[in-house]
C-alpha cells in the first residue's frame, strides 16, 4: 500500500503540469483538427516569461505565473492569427499544417535559444518547505503546482462542457458552417480557444520549470508525451486528456520507482500503441 501511496503522491505533485499541457493540446486538434507541434514552445515560453519576471525583473515566484501565462496566450494566438488561420484559409490540409507546425516550431524554438541562449536557467526562489504527504516528501512549491493545475483543469472542463460560451466553442468545432449559420463569430471563438490553450501550456511550462530547470528545448522534449496523451484520451476530448494524462503520470511514476526512467518511456510507448491498435479494432468491429 505505501508503493500505491507514493506513486500516487509523485505523480500528482510531478506530473500535475503535463496534463495541463494535454488539456491545452488537445483543445486546439479539437478547434482545428491539426496536430500542433510548435504547441511545444508555449510550453517552453510560459517558463521563460516567468524567469524574466522572476530573474531580471525580482518578482516572486507566485506573482510570475499570471503574466507568463498571459503572454503564453497571446503567443498562441499571435501563430494562430499569422501563420495558421491564413493557411486554414487557403484550404491547407491537414498533413501540410502539421509540416508547417513543425517549421514553425524549429523557427521559435531556435529564435528561443538565440534571445536566452543555450545554458540551464533556474528560478530564484527561496528554499521551500518539506512536507509528508502519506509518508512521500512533497515540497511547497510542488503542492502549490498541484493546487493551481487542478483548479485550472477543473475550472476548463466546467468552462467547456457546462456553460453557454463552451457549448458556442464546442458548436464551431463541430460544425462552422452550422455556426455560422447560427450568428457565431468564428474568428473571435478560435481566438479565444487558442488564447487558453497557450496559457494552459505557458503555466504547464512554468510549474515544470520551478520544479527543475528551463532551456528551451524543454517543450520539444514534452510534445511527444503530450500528444500520445492527447490520442489515448481521444484527440479533442478533454475529459480524456485528464484521465490519460493522469494515467501517463501514474504509469511513468510507477515504473520508475520500479527499474529505470528509460524503460518508463519504453512501457508508455508500447502501452499507447496498444491503445492505437485497440480502438482500431474496435471501430472495425463498429
Amino acid at each position: 500500500m505505501s508503493f500505491l501511496t507514493n506513486v500516487l503522491v509523485i505523480a500528482l505533485t510531478e506530473q500535475a503540469p503535463l496534463i495541463l499541457a494535454a488539456v491545452g493540446f488537445t483543445l486546439i486538434f479539437y478547434l482545428n483538427g491539426f496536430i500542433n507541434v510548435a504547441y511545444a514552445e508555449n510550453i517552453t515560453l510560459g517558463a521563460y516569461f516567468a524567469v524574466v519576471f522572476n530573474t531580471i525583473m525580482g518578482l516572486n515566484f507566485y506573482l510570475t505565473i499570471i503574466p507568463a501565462a498571459l503572454l503564453s496566450g497571446l503567443v498562441s494566438v499571435i501563430t494562430f492569427l499569422l501563420v495558421f488561420r491564413p493557411a486554414l484559409k487557403r484550404g491547407v490540409g491537414k498533413a501540410e499544417m502539421i509540416v508547417l507546425s513543425v517549421g514553425l516550431s524549429f523557427f521559435m524554438r531556435y529564435a528561443t535559444k538565440l534571445a536566452f541562449g543555450a545554458q540551464l536557467r533556474l528560478f530564484d526562489i527561496a528554499k521551500p518547505s518539506y512536507w509528508m504527504v502519506f509518508g512521500t516528501g512533497v515540497t511547497s512549491y510542488q503542492i502549490t503546482a498541484l493546487a493551481l493545475v487542478v483548479a485550472i483543469a477543473v475550472g476548463l472542463y466546467l468552462f467547456i462542457y457546462k456553460t453557454n460560451y463552451g457549448e458556442i466553442m464546442r458548436a464551431l468545432a463541430n460544425d462552422e458552417n452550422l455556426a455560422l449559420v447560427s450568428g457565431i463569430n468564428p474568428t473571435k471563438v478560435s481566438v479565444l480557444i487558442w488564447f487558453i490553450a497557450g496559457v494552459a501550456g505557458g503555466l504547464a511550462g512554468v510549474f515544470f520549470g520551478v520544479t527543475s530547470f528551463v532551456q528551451y528545448i524543454m517543450g520539444w522534449d514534452l510534445i511527444l508525451i503530450v500528444i500520445m496523451i492527447s490520442i489515448v484520451g481521444g484527440i479533442g476530448n478533454v475529459r480524456g486528456a485528464l484521465i490519460a494524462g493522469f494515467g501517463a503520470g501514474f504509469i511513468t511514476v510507477a515504473v520508475t520507482l520500479l527499474t529505470k526512467p528509460l524503460y518508463a518511456q519504453v512501457v508508455l510507448l508500447l502501452l499507447f500503441i496498444g491503445a492505437l491498435k485497440a480502438r482500431g479494432l474496435q471501430r472495425v468491429r463498429g
